[in-house]
């Protein structure tokens, strides 16, 4: 876990800067500004993208942590009034400065969020601060014990992999990142990736197997470490044999890596059989007792292999006392626990303290749908629309994926998600039974059928206005702002950007070609009186989103024939969000241009826009729109994020 702390006194762009280091990946940032008033915290989390606040934790004025959305407070662990903040707060994190702290917070009515424990080295920001002179033994003892500590005082690059050999969970960042701050961003992303160990078998096809481990860890951000445990003969149709490597080897392969490095995650695939995987989760718990082992039982792989028939019961329950997590998906279930009711995995999470990943992927119907079960009785649900086709490897992505974001400093449920949002991107990636890591694409129009365009609402920034759209389910954004000039536009544009990737939307602009360009968004769309299309495509590339606005017959074929993505049909209805409106064309014009069109041969999508309301949306697709675009139907309403789920609702309900 990297966690970032601003320095002591305020700079000039350096709120921009920090939401530049979230969209890098940062998780937490610690706002600390001792002394300063409220006023001065005010205008810098004003400045903070809306989906980027629920990441900061503040030092003072713990007021603002509800206005703001904030993650929490962080105290000194010596603080009088601790046991009431950690009865108030969901995260609360404390700084210790000795070891006898960090283990009176074992008293605590509740386990705090983290610790920071230091000066671990002599301090950047504060010149004379001298690393405090910690027993190294017992201080490796206690961070066993401790998951979560995070070192404190003179973190840079070079130091910070020597923190995670300690046993620190990561490191606070102050001086290294903050002494020249026009180096901030470079600093940061030349940091260590924190490690994840993956153990599995060599797929020649790398799209399993630690190969495909490797690649979706480092695609995460994370060091990719692996240690082969079968070589297995196969390609992404058929399966014909492993060569199975000893648990001894599969040992010695973990002791010769952990010399050099201290994962804090451990993903298992594909092993022989149930005794060889406790003989290596036994090892483990012993190397690397802070780390949390993920099992992904490979009992039937898609390619033909076949892990038991019978599961040996006995050695089973010793397997999953040892482990944190199992990602089974619905077949594996009942070899596992003896049947897949929902009582079965609940009970057995209580009682393992396990947690289990029910997934949905190989389910049918037009949505994936994983379950995360907790220990403590919480049920995490997941949704993601099904991606086209399938894939060789999905659970191998899944499970190493989960382990690159818990290695990151993750919560756990949040890594699930953002696991299977990289799933569907890793489907999406190619035609193929093989997936590319290097390309992973968001959405296409043809798999959105609702566009959100924003339009001026008084007191609301645009960030805030797409966050809420964004809230409520909406995964492609328009950014229109006509009139305004190029150097107001661009730095707009960049802040609703950053919101559109935190939540995995589509971010195309009105117009303006030069500024998705600049800002290497992911497309335009163009009305009647803007650039030809054809110009467009050429400064943009083909793998840009073009779409285009459409008022009649004539124009529908001529763009179609201009290699346009998509159209936009309208005007529906009376719009105030446009000054120059085309014809109206209302229920009867798409019952007319829709037939007519497609009989011409186009095929792309064509989406309504204009004056959409809730109860337009069923008679527009059964005209045969593909889908519709709304502003102030989402814009003006008093719960946008309600407004757009119910929008969304009501069009699957006739898609």
């Amino acid at each position: 876990m990297i966690i970032v702390i601003t320095p002591p006194a305020p700079l000039a762009g350096e709120a921009a800067t920090c939401n530049a280091l979230f969209e890098q990946g940062l998780l937490l940032l610690h706002l600390r500004k001792p002394g300063a008033p409220v006023a001065t915290h005010e205008a810098f989390l004003r400045e903070i993208l809306p989906v980027y606040r629920s990441r900061v934790v503040i030092h003072d004025h713990f007021e603002l942590v509800e206005r703001f959305g904030l993650k929490g407070i962080h105290v000194n662990a010596r603080c009088d009034a601790l046991p009431g903040y950690l009865a108030r707060y969901d995260h609360v994190s404390l700084s210790c400065h000795a070891l006898e702290e960090v283990e009176a917070t074992d008293t605590l009515p509740r386990p705090p969020a983290y610790l920071f424990l230091g000066p671990v080295f002599d301090s950047i920001s504060k010149p004379g601060y001298a690393a405090a002179p910690f027993d190294e033994r017992r201080l490796k003892k206690i961070l066993e014990k401790r998951r979560q500590v995070i070192a404190l005082g003179g973190i840079t690059a070079t130091n910070l992999p020597t923190c995670r050999q300690l046993g620190f969970a990561g490191g606070a960042l102050l001086g290294h990142l903050w002494e020249k701050p026009e180096e901030t961003l470079d600093r940061f992303a030349r940091l260590p990736a924190p490690p994840a160990l993956a153990i599995a078998g060599l797929d020649p096809t790398a799209g399993a197997g630690v190969s495909s481990d490797v690649k979706t860890m480092e695609s995460c951000k994370t060091r990719g470490l692996t240690v082969c445990s079968a070589i297995t003969f196969q390609n992404q149709h058929a399966y014909s044999g492993t060569s199975w490597i000893t648990p001894a080897d599969i040992i010695r392969q973990c002791e010769t890596l952990l010399r050099a490095f201290t994962p804090t995650v451990v993903k298992i695939g594909l092993v022989e059989n149930l005794p060889a995987l406790r003989e290596i989760v036994t090892y483990l718990r012993a190397a690397l007792p802070a780390a949390r082992v993920i099992w992904d039982p490979i009992m039937k792989a898609s390619a033909g292999y076949t892990f038991h028939e019978q599961v040996e019961r006995e050695t089973l329950e010793e397997i999953l006392e040892k482990i944190d997590l199992v990602t089974p998906n619905a077949d594996e279930l009942p070899l596992l626990l003896g049947d897949h009711r929902e009582e079965t995995i609940q009970a057995t999470c209580r009682a393992r303290r396990l947690a289990i990943l029910r997934k949905g992927g190989h389910a049918g119907g037009n949505t994936s749908i994983d379950r995360l079960y907790l220990p403590d009785g919480r049920t995490y649900i997941y949704t993601v629309d099904r991606a086209p086709g399938d894939k060789h490897g999905t659970g191998c992505v899944l499970s190493s994926a989960i382990a690159a974001h818990l290695a990151r400093g993750h919560a756990l449920p949040e890594a699930c998600r953002q696991a299977q949002q990289h799933v569907a991107r890793y489907i999406r990636s190619s035609d193929t039974l093989l997936g590319r890591h290097d390309y992973l694409p968001r959405h296409a129009p043809r798999d959105l059928p609702l566009q959100y365009i924003t339009a001026p609402r008084p007191g609301v920034p645009l960030p805030d206005q797409v966050d809420a759209a964004c809230r409520g389910g909406i995964r492609w954004i328009q950014l229109r702002v006509k009139e305004a000039p190029l150097e107001e536009i661009l730095p707009a544009a960049a802040a609703v950007q950053r919101v559109c990737r935190y939540h995995g939307a589509l971010f195309i602009i009105n117009d303006r070609v030069e500024v998705a360009a600049a800002l290497d968004a992911d497309g335009v769309h163009l009305g009647n009186e803007d650039m030809d299309p054809v110009e467009a495509r050429h400064i943009l590339g083909h793998h840009k989103i073009i779409g285009a606005t459409c008022n009649t017959l004539h124009d529908i074929i001529a763009r179609a024939r201009q290699g346009v993505d998509y159209i936009g049909l309208g005007p529906f209805a009376a719009t105030t969000t446009k000054k120059r409106l085309a014809p109206l064309l209302g229920l009867d014009g798409y019952r007319r241009l829709l037939p007519a069109a497609r009989a011409a041969g186009v095929t792309i999508p064509i989406h309504a826009i204009g004056g959409i309301r809730l109860e337009d949306i069923g008679p527009l697709f059964r005209a045969g729109v593909s889908g519709i675009a709304v502003s102030s139907l989402v814009n003006h309403d008093d719960d946008p994020p309600g407004v757009a789920r119910r929008v969304l609702d009501e069009i699957h309900r006739h898609l």
